[in-house]
């Protein structure tokens, strides 16, 4: 049996269209920002690391670090369907990370601050439930594991944890807020379980 090109493109057509998921309303569940990691916010500090570290939450919404007073806070990973390069298969996702239970996502408070920061995170509300601002995204997961990074200011970069001579996470003067910054050559955060802590 001979099929012609154009009718082998109407199967095509056909078949596609019954797999694709409808995008009518952007607010739908299929295209909301769903968890899919929940655990503590960490950095792995120090030459010879031996164990994640939460980061911690001050009075004013502030990320700190190395302050035992600021708690620690759980966070959930949302993945975002509506942002490019999702590969649930991989575990590799572009999100936002919410602060468990609430509706406050981690944001970076000056984003557009020079290309190598520093820059400080704060928790703030989230602006999107489908395409969160290039302050709130996030990504989890690439070649090196179950790594988080910010998407940066041109949502193409990874952007970490700014780190001291000792490979300890640098702090502004003060205050101990958490900088980050040195796109594509910092070091990455972690969402990490109680019971790896």
């Amino acid at each position: 049996m001979k099929f012609s090109v154009s009718t082998l493109a109407l199967f095509a057509a056909v078949g596609s269209s019954a797999v694709l998921p409808r995008a009518d309303n952007a607010t739908s569940t299929s295209t909301a920002c769903h968890s899919v990691h929940t655990g503590y916010l960490t950095v792995f500090p120090g030459d010879q690391p031996s164990k994640h570290i939460p980061v911690g939450l001050n009075g004013q919404n502030q990320v700190t670090y190395g302050v035992e007073a600021d708690q620690k806070f759980l966070v959930e990973f949302q993945a975002c369907p509506n942002l490019p390069a999702q590969a649930p298969n991989l575990d590799m996702y572009n999100g936002r990370i919410i602060k468990s239970g609430s509706t406050d996502c981690v944001t970076v408070s000056n984003p557009s601050a020079p290309e190598d920061g520093p820059f400080f995170l704060e928790l703030a509300a989230c602006q999107s439930d489908t395409e969160p601002p290039a302050s709130q995204q996030w990504e989890y997961g690439n070649d090196f594991g179950a790594v988080v990074f910010w998407k940066g200011a041109s949502e193409n970069d990874e952007v970490g944890w700014t780190d001291d001579d000792q490979s300890n996470p640098a702090v502004e003067q003060g205050t101990n807020r958490l900088e980050l910054g040195c796109a594509k050559t910092c070091s990455s955060f972690n969402i990490t379980p109680e019971d790896q802590l």
